[in-house]
């Protein structure tokens, strides 16, 4: 950069009110100025009034109404990255010290399912204690609006089946161009039944699996986001599911309390079977393994407390590879 272009970027500066950027970043964070007033500890009159200027300054709308909501311009769009980037630098500078897992106090918040949480989290909990004693991780449940979420940093993560969240919340070029993901772990799914269930232990065809009562995973009312459910639909296969619930983990109690039986991931099935009388045999579908990966915001790929949770998780992963638990 020559002296002309550094003397105008200083010039820039010295014309632009900096106290603006952080209310810019949650304008372009929630598309919704009482949301912002809410997140800034500001009137909704200042933050319009804020708004304004930052029109004025950048020539552009930045937001725009969009039917009964409102969307970014595209100049507002392509800030988002870099405003973020800039503002995480400055709070670096202000900070005056790099990341420590072992000061940090940060609460994570992990987007997932529930059966992911009871196998990940013993693992995770082991680790904060003895490497980040002052941390915390909130577990929810991952929704359909997950991705929404993880874009206005209500979660820091969400762990996922890789063919779900392609599928279902990445469908639009646009939208995945917002986040990076990470292969986590391989879980295959098995079928769970009573103990004392002597038809399954003397091993099911196709057509009496079929014809027996099912307990399956169901996201919510919409939105099934299940590999069981997938496979059936896009195979034209009919089951009769006698509960559908989005809690994975209630689907060994109910196939250990009735004839019902289940397809669950094997991770969860090995925990199932040391506490609840049931057995566990291959899947009479072959329905695909769940491959869970992470994903998290593009723009904050950079983020030290980011880098270090993934690193985590990573550690911990190997708790979704138990012994079989069909054998």
């Amino acid at each position: 950069m020559d002296g002309f272009a550094l003397d105008d970027l200083e010039r820039r500066l010295r014309q632009t009110n900096l106290n603006l950027l952080p209310v810019l970043r949650e304008i372009l964070k929630h598309r919704n100025l009482t949301r912002a007033a809410e997140e800034l500890n500001l009137t909704q009159a200042a933050v319009s009034n804020s708004l304004r200027r930052l029109r004025d300054h950048f020539g552009d709308e930045l937001l725009v109404k969009d039917g009964r909501g409102l969307r970014l311009t595209e100049k507002a769009r392509r800030m988002v990255g870099p405003l973020e980037a800039a503002l995480a630098a400055v709070a670096d500078v202000l900070a005056g010290e790099a990341f420590s897992p072992e000061r940090s106090r940060r609460r994570y918040r992990i987007a997932t399912a529930d059966y992911v949480t009871a196998v990940l989290t013993p693992n995770l909990t082991r680790l904060l204690g003895e490497e980040a004693p002052q941390m915390s991780v909130q577990m929810v449940t991952a929704r359909g609006r997950s991705a929404e979420d993880l874009r206005l940093e209500n979660v820091d993560i969400v762990i996922s089946p890789r063919q779900i969240i392609l599928a279902a919340i990445f469908d639009a070029p646009r939208v995945m161009a917002e986040f990076l993901y990470e292969d986590l772990a391989r879980d295959p799914f098995v079928c769970l039944g009573r103990a004392d269930d002597a038809e399954l232990a003397a091993g099911l065809t196709r057509e009496a699996y079929l014809a027996r009562p099912h307990a399956s995973f169901f996201l919510d009312l919409d939105v099934h986001a299940s590999l069981e459910q997938g496979y059936l639909l896009e195979n034209g296969i009919e089951q009769f599911d006698r509960l559908l619930t989005s809690d994975f983990s209630v689907l060994p109690l109910v196939a250990a309390a009735s004839d019902c039986l289940t397809l669950v991931p094997s991770s969860l099935a090995a925990a199932a079977i040391r506490s609840l009388p049931l057995q566990a045999v291959p899947s009479p579908l072959p329905v695909p393994d769940l491959e869970l990966v992470m994903i998290w915001l593009k723009r904050r790929d950079a983020d030290p407390e980011i880098k270090w949770l993934r690193e985590a998780l990573r550690r911990c992963a190997p708790a979704f590879s138990p012994a079989d638990p069909s054998v």
